[in-house]
């Protein structure tokens, strides 16, 4: 067992504490020669100064990266809850030993370990964070019982918000949207809602709504976990009762209250913790230092944790992609957590939000044994008589995961799922996704009108949901020429999506805008050029704006491309063409819907 924070900053303050008994007076500083300069790249001001390298470990500690929540008081706790009051004059630096690991894994975290190294106590260490759940073993050999998990069926006690439940909808047929050489991977599914029942009256699936779906962790990372715990298959299937003293966990959204669930390690770590993304925390960070066997490892972590460490903890946090929790494990290998105190410190796995690419009303008919707009899996056709369906797009996220190895990547977790998913159904095999409908409450659906005009705009994935927006409009005659979508995507040989699959002509309603191809546009520089549209547009008493895609660069773009445009048509100052695009926002006549 590791000794606990609290004795190893005794130890290191007593050290330190010799060190200044053999003088009466603390050494002199030599004159500071400080200069004060902006790091745009951060949200703070980095203050540097020429002074000895222990009053540049106090001056860390209280710099900041990004996403930084620092204590603002000058007293911290240590790993005993005591308070302890910060020195008014640093105490002299002195060099710890440590080895540090030589794994990849830890490599990538680019840790700063002259610093770490530097530190001669560590401040404001959290205490150890409870394990609020307990797990509950069979008493007797016999009592074992093993269960295989259901990797596309949601356990029965996941609950989204009330009154809805988590629904095992069958998918009627998948098909990739882009080509083999688009950068990224999109898919359509087309999903059988017909049984879907109605939880609340008033409440059905809108156009511009979106849907939710819980996914599972991907089931090779689950079983590296596993290994790395030293926990045997067997082991991870075998049935056992959870035990949590209170809160949602892991249902979600369910009723905050204790439970007592029948489950198993494997279902746990499957379907209700995330394991990729938001685990980062200094709660984790203080279990895994909790349980380290090695010194080096335990010293290393508990600095993460301290104020000392504050700067590079907000910095690895605050990161668009964090370490993960086999990461952190790969990082420091003689970290062996139980796991009933592994999880109660991981995030709840929460459902992902994807918008309908078409109006949810239609109906499809079968007529000789196919079915109109969709090929239906052979699995699916013998079931088939009269079914409602709604249409959904899934692009695939992927960031480089160096440290597992060369072009290793990191998949979204949902994107991913929904991948293997359109695979097996890509094949003739009959396959569910975990869904629930929702509020529909979300900006495109509560917004969406019958009449007025209305111009879509979206890049990638975020034109899919104004495919529904135009297909229900053209069931109105009156509003055939009363709506424009302004399409951006890389290179319309590959990524273009749902070319010709509109229900109009697309010249008529669409203009699509290529980045990497013909003339190199982005969709916000189409704004600008078609300014005359804008502008009359949103000069109509009716008139919207819709606006849906990644809120890096796509949106952004297009909200300073629209301020052109009032600036420009509207001959506008800058602060007014601000202030007359935020009052059409607040009127919900220029709608954003980002991600």
């Amino acid at each position: 067992m590791a000794p606990s924070s609290s004795e190893f900053i005794l130890a290191d303050s007593s050290r330190a504490n010799d060190i200044n008994q053999t003088s009466s007076s603390p050494p002199p500083l030599r004159p500071r020669l400080t200069t004060l300069g902006t790091d745009f790249t951060r949200a703070f001001a980095t203050l540097a100064v020429a002074d000895p390298p222990f009053d540049v470990e106090d001056i860390d500690s209280e710099c900041c990266g990004g996403g930084c929540y620092c204590l603002s008081t000058s007293t911290v706790t240590t790993g005993t809850g005591t308070p302890t009051s910060l020195p008014s004059t640093p105490p002299p630096s002195a060099l710890v030993s440590i080895d540090f690991p030589t794994t990849r894994a830890f490599d990538s975290l680019r840790l700063p370990k002259s610093k770490i190294a530097r530190s001669s106590r560590f401040l404001g260490i959290p205490d150890l964070p409870p394990s609020n759940i307990d797990i509950v073993w069979p008493t007797a050999a016999v009592d074992e019982r093993t269960r295989e998990l259901d990797l596309f069926v949601a356990p029965s006690y996941l609950k989204p918000h009330y009154p809805y439940n988590i629904h095992n909808v069958p998918v009627l047929c998948a098909r990739l949207l882009t080509g083999p050489e688009a950068v990224k991977r999109t898919y359509h599914f087309d999903v059988d809602v017909t049984n879907y029942p109605d939880e609340i009256e008033g409440v059905d699936f809108r156009v511009g709504g979106a849907v939710g779906i819980c996914p599972p962790n991907d089931s090779a990372l689950v079983d590296d976990i596993f290994k790395r715990l030293g926990v045997s298959e067997r082991e991870s299937n075998l049935e056992i009762t959870l035990v949590t003293e209170g809160g949602r966990w892991p249902t979600i959204w369910g009723e905050d209250k204790p439970r007592s669930l029948q489950t198993t390690m494997r279902e746990i770590l499957t379907w209700t913790v995330d394991i990729n993304n938001g685990v980062f925390s200094k709660n984790l960070l203080r279990v895994l230092a909790e349980y380290c066997s090695n010194r080096s490892e335990f010293m290393i972590l508990s600095w993460l944790c301290s104020r000392q460490g504050q700067s590079t903890f907000c910095n690895l946090r605050s990161d668009p992609y964090p370490p993960t929790l086999i990461q952190l494990l790969s990082a420091f290998p003689s970290s062996n957590p139980p796991f009933s105190h592994l999880v109660s410190v991981l995030p709840t796995l929460m459902p992902r939000f994807y918008s309908l690419s078409s109006d949810p009303i239609c109906e499809v008919v079968p007529v000789n044994g196919e079915l109109r707009e969709t090929k239906v899996i052979p699995a699916e056709m013998d079931r088939v008589s009269s079914i409602r369906k709604i249409e959904v797009a899934v692009t695939v996220h992927e960031a480089l995961e160096n440290w597992r190895g060369q072009l290793a990547v990191r998949p979204g977790n949902c994107s991913a799922f929904l991948e293997r998913v359109a695979h097996l159904a890509m094949k003739g095999q009959r396959v569910t996704i975990p869904m629930f409908r929702g509020l529909q409450a979300n900006p495109l659906a509560r917004e969406f009108r019958h009449d007025g005009p209305m111009l879509l705009i979206g890049a990638g994935v975020g034109i899919s949901p104004f495919r529904g927006f135009v297909q229900r409009r053209l069931k109105n005659a009156n509003c055939k020429n009363k709506v424009w979508v302004l399409q951006g995507c890389r290179d319309s040989l590959v990524d273009e999506l749902y070319a010709g699959e509109w229900g109009v002509d697309d010249s008529d309603v669409r203009k699509v805008v290529e980045s990497r191809r013909g003339t190199k546009k982005y969709v916000q520089d189409e704004v600008v050029d078609q300014s005359v549209l804008v502008w009359s547009v949103i000069s109509h008493p009716e008139g919207r704006v819709f606006v849906c895609g990644s809120s890096k660069g796509m949106a952004e773009g297009v909200d300073a491309a629209l301020k052109e445009v009032a600036m420009k048509e509207g001959n506008m100052t800058a602060d007014e063409a601000d202030g007359f695009w935020n009052e059409k926002e607040r009127a919900w006549k220029y709608v954003t819907e980002t991600w």
